[in-house]
């Protein structure tokens, strides 16, 4: 996390000195709209950073999501409270996190070329009414593969049936770029007997 704190501190620093009334970015309500990246990212959002008064402001959540932080609002008091994610950073330290999403088995494969693959195995079967908990789960699981920077990520159940995803993608949807029915849309679907491959093959999920 402290790598991505001072990523974002240069950002800031350096928008900080944006002090001119129009912007090649554009203007949103009056005010020059201001553009962020966060670790070689732009961020994405409804409403954009802008410039007032010589001030950079930033949408709190936006932001703070695609450094990985979880994002709570109060409204009895207006309070925003920023809370860090756990950093988890060896495959035994997720495997031992993501036992609450029932995934009871991890690997992690490469081919020596650059591309790298990151597997779940869920305890139990997919399509048996519990689409919302693993839905929980292939978002933890796309979180995790960008913690360990691998290509792709493959969400698998007992019986083989796989749903896979580009990480490139999760990283768009973490980053609000991409909204949660839009990375879902991403995800393919596969099967493991020669039938279902064949009516299934490149289906969406």
């Amino acid at each position: 996390m402290k790598k991505k704190v001072i990523s974002i501190a240069a950002v800031l620093s350096i928008f900080a000195g944006v002090v001119s009334a129009s912007s090649i970015n554009g203007s949103y309500k009056g005010h020059s709209i201001v553009k962020v990246k966060v670790n070689g990212d732009y961020v994405s959002s409804d409403v954009p950073g802008i410039n007032l008064d010589g001030t950079t402001m930033l949408p709190v959540r936006a932001v703070a999501e695609s450094l990985g932080a979880n994002v709570k609002w109060d409204p009895d008091t207006y309070t925003a409270e920023i809370a860090p994610s756990p950093t988890l950073k060896s495959i035994d330290e997720i495997a031992k996190h993501l036992k609450s999403y029932n995934i009871y088995s991890l690997d992690y494969h490469t081919d020596g070329s650059g591309y790298t693959q990151f597997i779940a195995i869920y305890e139990g079967l997919f399509f048996m009414g519990n689409e919302g908990k693993y839905n929980e789960a292939i978002k933890e699981i796309a979180k995790q593969a960008i913690t360990l920077g691998t290509t792709d990520f493959v969400f698998a159940d007992i019986m083989g049936q796989t749903i896979s995803g580009v990480t490139e993608d999760a990283r768009a949807f973490f980053n609000g770029k991409l909204t949660e029915s839009q990375f879902i849309d991403t995800l393919i679907q596969e099967w493991m007997d020669e039938e279902g491959e064949n009516e299934g093959e490149n289906s969406q999920y």
